[in-house]
């Protein structure tokens, strides 16, 4: 007979037959799980590339408002010729207004000689005009050159007084650019994500030169110009009772790379209602030095999610960390397709626990009614969950994705709750309701972006 402590490097019948029971039954529990964990891997990937990408749940019990007819029932209903009309046609699709800030340019057209002569031989008169149609028209981008001249100005009495009008404020001083340009090209650039290189081809296509490393300097030097704006912002934003942030990958150019490319990482900080600011910061890497170094001295509440760099900022200023829902109900929603039932169960509570935080904005409730309501619905909810999870997690695989799920959920679950704390705090950091979506923050008219 083999001995537990005797290591097997290939299984083969003769060596099967040696075993006992228990060492049999350890090597079909280590298989299934590594079965568990390779078909969740596989499900997982199929998901991501072919899969729907929303995380939007749907309970199969619920009653849908449009449901289609039942086909068969359709069928075997009598039918009455009196009642069988012909389909109502559709309202055919009408344009939208034009916007009334847009001035309207008016073409008018004017009909031939040959038209206006009439057949009497008289010459035909204007007596009204009607507008045919509308439409939308663009205007080419130009670029044009301006001279700044400065008139010399001398007194006739005594010849040697001669006045210079005072140079104007430029943003690079003697440059090339113009404010308009340097405004475009960071648009183009920031808001647009539009290359360096492709402005530069679309200014060789005006007829302009203008080099991507010209306009690289150009933007170091409205960064400068930037800078006291955004240190500005950075203390208005450090006065917040609540920061919430979050980081995305961006691709950086690196030459020192075989493909050329590293993967960087984007921040976004985000004030409170009383402190409406939203900053930007790059870092190289997503290690703790991100969030620690740009917020050292914050103690007020940080939502995020169980980053460790959030964590040990935390730690560290004594700030109270508001761990994100969403962030936790995502392991669910990724344990579902080979733990349906199980998984299903949480996603059910999770839409229950939403739908008291959509009710309470919907309802415009104070931050005390806020906390009143959540100890009411919330709590036992969420006590509920906490059973539950448990009872799971004594018999869930620890590398299954279902015990991942169930892992995460207890380890955090303390700072899962802290959202509780204060009615001000938000359930998630997928701010989504009210524009914080990193795409959407970059829209927004007080966001900065500093590298």
């Amino acid at each position: 007979m083999a001995k537990k402590s005797q290591r097997i490097t290939k299984l083969t019948p003769e060596v099967l037959k040696e075993l006992d029971q228990e060492a049999l039954v350890s090597i079909v529990m280590k298989l299934y799980e590594q079965n568990v964990q390779l078909s969740e891997q596989l499900q997982a990937y199929i998901n991501e590339k072919y899969g729907r990408k929303t995380e939007r749940h749907e309970d199969e019990g619920q009653l849908r408002l449009f449901e289609q007819p039942d086909e068969k029932a359709t069928d075997d209903a009598p039918t009455d010729d009196k009642t069988n009309t012909a389909p109502r046609k559709k309202p055919g699709h009408s344009r939208n207004p034009m916007p009334s800030h847009l001035k309207p340019q008016p073409i008018r057209r004017d009909p031939t000689e040959d038209e206006l002569t009439c057949k009497c031989g008289g010459h035909r008169r204007k007596v009204n005009e009607v507008v045919r149609n509308k439409r939308f028209e663009c205007i080419p981008a130009t670029l044009c050159i301006e001279e700044i001249i400065d008139g010399i100005w001398q007194c006739p009495d005594c010849n040697d007084t001669i006045v210079v009008a005072a140079s104007p404020l430029e943003p690079i001083p003697n440059g090339s650019a113009g404010p308009q340009l340097l405004c475009k090209i960071a648009e183009d650039r920031w808001l647009n994500h539009m290359p360096y290189y492709r402005q530069e081809q679309a200014f060789a296509r005006m007829g302009v030169d203008i080099s991507r490393s010209t306009m690289c300097g150009w933007m170091a030097a409205l960064a400068a110009i930037f800078l006291r704006i955004y240190q500005g912002m950075r203390i208005e934003l450090l006065k917040s009772r609540i920061i919430a942030t979050d980081d995305t990958p961006v691709k950086v150019q690196d030459r020192s790379k075989k493909s050329n490319i590293k993967r960087g990482h984007e921040w976004i900080f985000r004030g409170d209602s009383e402190h409406p600011v939203n900053l930007f910061h790059y870092t190289q890497g997503r290690s703790r030095a991100g969030p620690r170094k740009f917020i050292p001295e914050f103690k007020g509440f940080l939502q995020g999610d169980c980053f460790s760099g959030n964590r040990a900022l935390c730690t560290e200023t004594g700030a109270t960390l508001v761990a994100c829902r969403a962030h936790d109900r995502r392991y669910y929603k990724k344990a579902r397709p080979n733990n349906k039932q199980l998984a299903d169960q949480m996603l059910s509570w999770y839409q229950e626990l939403f739908e008291i935080e959509q009710s309470a904005r919907d309802l415009h409730l104070s931050k005390d009614d806020v906390v009143a309501m959540r100890q009411q619905e919330s709590v036992p909810l969420l006590n509920k969950m906490k059973a539950w999870l448990d009872q799971q997690v004594v018999t869930a695989l620890p590398a299954s994705s279902f015990g991942k799920a169930v892992g995460y959920s207890l380890n955090n679950w303390e700072v899962l709750n802290n959202f509780l704390l204060d009615g001000e705090l938000r359930i998630d950091k997928d701010l989504s309701a009210y524009c914080t979506s990193l795409t959407k923050w970059r829209n927004h008219s007080r966001n900065l972006v500093f590298a």
